[in-house]
């Protein structure tokens, strides 16, 4: 039986398509361009020096979130788990970055600078993905 959709719904679906875009973005720049992105991002250059095999490595880990959250975002009332896994690792590397500040290990201005896309991104998928369950759609 076919779901409709409702404002809310729609309200979840662009949630997720906003992280999966940025993700994908993100993801692309940093394996065409892995050198271009490590001066592009200004928080980056301060953790040593830049590694084109690294930065493409976590480059595809962003493409792959996206593309997953890509595809919860076409139904995620029935691709909830998708919406899941594309978020899993985006919260994980959130959670690091959180981690870093609470140990010293960086200030709370870096923290602060890569906030938007470290925990903006998880921050949308957990929000689609309450909107869902609190709406019992999950």
């Amino acid at each position: 039986m076919a779901v409709k959709f409702d404002p809310l719904d729609r309200l979840a679906q662009l949630l997720l398509l906003v992280a999966a875009l940025t993700c994908i973005a993100n993801g692309a720049f940093m394996l065409v361009r892995p050198l271009d992105w490590y001066v592009f991002v200004p928080t980056v250059v301060t953790t040593g020096p830049p590694n084109a095999h690294f930065i493409r490595d976590i480059g595809l880990a962003y493409l792959g979130s996206g593309l997953i959250l890509l595809y919860a975002t076409a139904n995620p009332i029935h691709r909830w788990r998708a919406a899941i896994v594309g978020g899993l690792w985006l919260t994980f590397h959130g959670l690091l970055h959180i981690y870093e500040v609470a140990a010293g290990i960086c200030g709370p201005a870096t923290f602060w600078a890569d906030a938007p896309a470290v925990i903006g991104q998880p921050a949308l998928v957990i929000a689609a993905l309450l909107i869902l369950k609190m709406r019992r759609r999950i």
